[in-house]
């Protein structure tokens, strides 16, 4: 959702009904745009304190039964970090912006135990 202006979201959320359902559409819409299959995957990456992190890059995420402590802003951005590196082999330096590779959609999370 971070493509929308501020003045979108009153303008849907004035809507009502209808605009709410617009909105929930919206980030299915924005990540359902296409990406190579080489380019949509499930990782676990071990982060600096030891925890394993698990990233799903450009697919919903499968969290766990059970749920973990959160992930603080600086352990988070280190798993996106390294779950992206594969994506960095594929695409090479350049590419096209935004796409699968150049702007993956990211959710990491940790893995109790």
């Amino acid at each position: 959702m971070d493509s929308f202006a501020p003045h979108t979201l009153r303008a849907l959320c004035s809507m009502g009904a209808v605009g709410v359902a617009t909105l929930a559409a919206a980030p299915a819409a924005v990540n359902a745009r296409a990406v190579p299959r080489d380019f949509v995957y499930t990782v676990d990456v071990q982060i600096r304190d030891g925890r394993t992190v698990q990233c799903a890059v450009n697919e919903p995420p499968h969290y766990p039964a059970v749920p973990a402590p959160a992930l603080t802003v600086e352990e988070r951005v280190e798993a996106e970090v390294l779950a992206t590196q594969r994506l960095r082999l594929l695409s090479g330096p350049r590419g096209p912006y935004p796409s699968g590779d150049t702007a993956p959609a990211i959710t990491c999370f940790a893995i109790p135990g």
